[in-house]
């Protein structure tokens, strides 16, 4: 395949996460394409390669029966997940201050010892008694909002149980995808989350090479493979070294992404080009998940990227 410049009008082909299919994303990553003089010209296609998930139903019926009542309106899973997690929030937020536990002050320390060991039993004390009254309040709450809370979970759930499944079922189908895509031109593949790990198992895998597709650089974004591989758990890629990355891999990360991974120390020595950037999006967690999609950064790193690797 002969090189392309970085304004040829390539291919991002885009696995999105966990979760019912969103096409936000895929027309966010659009719009901030046509922004960028050297990446206009790129199509986006969105791959629904979970598509074999469990459909959306209702977890009620594996739940005690005190929560069968949810049923009788069956609200949409997304609405009900949504209500559940402000509502569980604001039950956090209104919850009374938690009061120091009668019987840890100095006046209950009747022993003979030292002033630091006196201190050091009660720091103890209070603090076990104030970590067992928070676990208490937290298991109350989520006790009260445990359907729609277990629901939010389903939703995010399904496409991972989907993948440990059905994972060469997954990649076929983003292989597939990438078949249809022109060859003649550059093709970025682009995965977040889960996407990330579906995408890194795909041209690690032996089949890659048999495939010959063109793929001239691999995006990740909040990833989860690099602490997948240390755990074991890459279809291909193990923590003691086995396994290669063929393609050169940009791997974005937030520091306020608590689902996002570094990917240059653990895969160092089994890529042709590796490499991490930082990403800061100042959102809380879980908005951070899914805040890199808007970051002009995000783009200027493709582009700059795809420039070094196209350019040799």
């Amino acid at each position: 395949m002969s090189p392309a410049a970085p304004n040829a009008a390539g291919t991002l082909v885009f696995l999105q996460g966990t979760g019912d299919p969103d096409p936000v994303p895929a027309e966010t990553i659009r719009w901030m394409l046509a922004q960028d003089p050297d990446l206009a010209g790129y199509s986006v296609l969105d791959v629904a390669w979970t598509s074999g998930a469990a459909p959306d139903i209702s977890v009620v019926p594996a739940l005690p029966p005190r929560y069968e009542p949810m049923g009788a309106y069956n609200p949409p899973a997304t609405d009900v997940a949504e209500r559940g997690l402000a509502l569980a929030g604001l039950d956090l937020l209104t919850a009374p201050p938690l009061h120091r536990p009668p019987g840890t002050g100095n006046q209950a320390m009747t022993t003979a010892a030292g002033p630091a060991a006196i201190e050091a039993a009660e720091e103890n004390l209070l603090g076990s008694s104030l970590q067992r009254l928070t676990l208490n309040l937290v298991t109350d709450v989520a006790v009260r909002r445990r359907a729609p809370l277990t629901e939010a979970a389903s939703d995010l759930s399904r496409s991972i149980v989907f993948y440990l499944r059905r994972g060469a079922e997954a990649r076929t189908a983003v292989a597939h995808a990438l078949r249809m895509v022109n060859q003649d031109a550059p093709v970025i593949l682009f995965g977040h989350s889960l996407g990330g790990v579906a995408a890194v198992d795909l041209v690690s895998g032996p089949e890659w090479e048999a495939e010959n597709l063109r793929v001239d650089l691999l995006v990740t974004v909040g990833s989860q493979s690099p602490w997948l591989c240390l755990l074991g758990g890459l279809a291909h890629l193990t923590s003691d070294g086995q396994g290669t990355v063929p393609i050169p891999w940009l791997n974005f990360w937030d520091e306020r992404d608590l689902l996002a991974f570094c990917a240059e120390r653990v895969f160092a020595g089994r890529g042709v080009r590796i490499v991490d950037r930082e990403l800061t999006s100042g959102e809380p967690f879980p908005n951070s998940h899914n805040a890199y999609f808007a970051d002009p950064e995000l783009y200027l790193g493709i582009r700059k990227e795809l420039a070094v690797v196209l350019n040799g």
